[in-house]
């Protein structure tokens, strides 16, 4: 095994090499992939061989980065995974056989402060209580009636049945009146529980997902992010509004109804627990079947919500190419598979809660024959028949209600597991140690012997070498697909190198705080996104506490002051979803200036991709000649299909498929009649021609 990104092929352990330089492997290891407890016991004990720096193991897409002392550890690397692995078979089994220790995780996560379950926990102990007392009144009712009843009430004098009843009755409406009351108060408890707990989650997810690095978004897919955030927190937020509600009452009722009837009969309490082995049988057959087609089901959910978030972004092309019915029913085939998986869910529980149902209802009408027998015989009494036929039902009801909480207990344990799959996930991407302070930045970008790929094996940059001065202005040119925006994306380190380096002011980027290098690069990327706000908004984002001064100077070295012109409102004016409500031209102005904005607050590097692809002749010329008072002293890299906009560059790199193949002045490449001195012909001589270069 060789140095410098070469990728091996798959083992029988399941790991792969994907990228190497000394001191720095890249590897996949299926084992790990969507386990992040795994991924985590992997990298502790990774980090403890000698030598190993730094380990950082990607639950979400299944690859291990490790740093180490090449002269301790050599290329030994394979092995240390290797044993690693081994080390993780026994928590392998138990995390197999733990569905509940993510959504655990979860809920303390949710609910940080255990004393606020104190308060909805308490109304649901008083109020299921009120409950069950009010159903022996109801007993006690009818067996006073039937001259049997409560003893106690003739030592405190009430000796004649109509007495007894009254005050019972009584009882039963003050106990009415308490259920009510409190019932209203548990409910708005638990739910207010539920939703702190949600809005909680969401921001721990939110902020988590804000820190992730670029092939994070890659790997997971906008669709499934929004799931994540939406859904599978809401049905956390149901189990914990729901469940610990649902299950206080049953515990009481099992508990107290079970206890009295065990207490009348023991024969009697005996034959109507025999249903219970069935019923804990089905939930062990369908249980896990279950939690399979929930998380299908979830999956499904995924995909269509990924597929209706494309639809509504690109809706310009969907009319454009007339494809409206050709969506529709694409969305409505996604739709159905979602209904048939969440049908097949539902449809595992129901069998299991119609087994229950035979199973009680059986119980049942055993109990009443067996209490009918026990009557007609003599061994109790018709009131400790009634006491265990009240009882009955109500444990019925429980017991069904079982059905139900599992259910949710499924749903929650599938969700659970998928968030804690993320908020469990470290960006590869890890920030360094070296702070950069503001306005210390000179500019100067190196790179040395860079490839790298956004598929280990496919390379986009090949031993890539160029060297960007502090002050200069460099362009780079090249048909599409061959790396252009690739480079800013790894300047930006969005994505880290495969082999070789990037330095900025001599330090490689690796090492830097990731916040000051960003601070220290303004960009203007080929696809403008623009934020729902005002025009003042988007133009201060990246310097929010900049004045309508700095602002309006900004929009007019940008050539977009007239912009307010033509807007009501003018910085205050709504630019719409996504800058909707302005052209395309006007949104790359606006863009524009919040990247020269940020430059006056201390950028030293201003990055255009493609910047001015959507304006006029004149508005660019006028552009071009603010940049450069805007822009003095400042590094500024140019990407550009048009050469005419950067024919002033003071050097001109040409890329094709990952490589330099030429670099020099504007005047020096037009002589060498190479690529450079072709597209320049093309698009000053033949239009068309031009285009076809373009596109290829």
């Amino acid at each position: 095994m060789s140095l410098g990104g070469v990728v091996s092929t798959e083992n029988h352990s399941g790991i792969r090499l994907l990228s190497a330089t000394r001191g720095r492997e890249r590897w996949e290891v299926k084992a790990i992939g969507r386990k992040p407890t795994l991924a985590r016991e992997l990298e502790n004990n990774l980090l403890e061989y000698p030598g190993v720096k730094d380990v950082n193991a990607n639950a979400i897409t299944g690859r291990v980065l490790v740093l180490y002392e090449p002269g301790t550890i050599g290329l030994h690397v394979e092995s240390l995974i290797k044993d690693g692995l081994r080390n993780l078979k026994g928590l392998t089994k138990r995390q197999t056989s733990s569905n509940g220790s993510a959504l655990t995780r979860i809920i303390k996560l949710s609910v940080p402060d255990r004393k606020k379950v104190v308060q909805p926990a308490l109304l649901s102990l008083v109020g299921h209580a009120v409950g069950v007392v009010l159903g022996l009144c109801f007993v006690g009712i009818f067996n006073t009636a039937s001259g049997e009843g409560f003893t106690f009430l003739k030592r405190v004098g009430l000796v004649s049945k109509t007495s007894r009843i009254i005050f019972m009755s009584g009882v039963s409406m003050l106990l009415i009146a308490a259920e009510l009351f409190t019932r209203n108060r548990r409910k708005k408890a638990w739910r207010r529980l539920a939703l702190e707990a949600q809005h909680n989650l969401r921001t721990e997810l939110i902020s988590k997902i804000q820190k992730q690095d670029k092939a994070f978004f890659d790997n997971q897919g906008t669709g499934n992010l929004i799931k994540l955030i939406t859904e599978d927190t809401t049905q956390i937020k149901t189990f914990i509004e729901r469940a610990g509600d649902e299950t206080v009452e049953l515990g009481m009722i099992i508990g107290i109804y079970g206890g009295l009837l065990a207490l009348a009969s023991p024969g009697l309490a005996l034959v109507t627990v025999l249903v219970l082995p069935f019923i804990l049988m089905s939930g062990r057959l369908f249980g896990r079947r279950a939690k399979e087609r929930y998380a299908r089901s979830g999956q499904a959910s995924s995909n269509f919500t990924q597929m209706l978030e494309n639809n509504l972004t690109g809706i310009a092309d969907v009319k454009s190419f007339t494809a409206e019915r050709q969506e529709t029913l694409r969305l409505a085939n996604a739709d159905l598979k979602l209904a048939e998986a969440s049908l097949d869910a539902v449809s595992v529980s129901a069998i299991q809660a119609q087994l229950n149902f035979a199973f009680t209802n059986a119980g049942f009408f055993l109990t009443a024959a067996y209490g009918g027998h026990l009557v007609s015989s003599g061994k109790i009494t018709q009131g400790q028949y009634f006491l265990a036929a009240a009882m009955f039902q109500p444990l019925v009801s429980a017991l069904k209600d079982v059905d139900q909480v599992t259910g949710l207990y499924h749903g929650a344990v599938n969700s659970a597991e998928e968030l804690a799959t993320v908020l469990d996930s470290q960006p590869s991407i890890r920030n360094g140690r070296v702070r950069l302070p503001r306005g210390t930045v000179r500019g100067e970008i190196v790179f040395e012997d860079v490839s790298f790929g956004y598929d280990p094996s496919v390379k986009v940059l090949k031993n890539v070498s160029f060297r960007l001065e502090a002050g200069e202005t460099l362009a780079i040119v090249g048909p599409t697909g061959s790396g252009k925006s690739t480079l800013l994306n790894l300047i930006l380190r969005f994505y880290d190198v495969d082999s070789g380096r990037i330095t900025l002011d001599g330090q490689d980027i690796r090492d830097l705080n990731l916040g000051d290098l960003r601070a220290a690069i303004s960009v203007v990327s080929q696809e403008v996104h623009l934020f729902q706000g005002t025009v003042r908004e988007n133009v201060a984002y990246g310097y929010p506490q900049a004045s309508e001064e700095d602002i309006l100077e900004a929009l007019r070295d940008a050539q977009a002051i007239n912009l307010l012109d033509n807007l009501p409102g003018g910085l205050e004016a709504e630019v719409g979803e996504r800058g909707q409500r302005l052209s395309g031209g006007e949104r790359q102005r606006v863009a524009i200036a919040r990247a020269l904005l940020k430059l006056f607050s201390g950028s030293a590097i201003l990055a255009l991709d493609e910047a001015t692809s959507q304006l006029d002749n004149e508005t660019e010329a006028g552009f071009k000649k603010s940049l450069r008072k805007a822009a003095s002293g400042k590094g500024i890299i140019i990407i550009a299909h048009r050469l005419s906009t950067i024919r002033s560059a003071d050097r001109i790199l040409v890329l094709e498929r990952g490589a330099i193949i030429e670099e020099g002045t504007h005047e020096t490449l037009l002589e060498g009649k190479g690529l450079y001195a072709s597209l320049w012909q093309l698009q000053n001589e033949d239009p068309l021609g031009a285009l076809e270069v373009r596109i290829t």
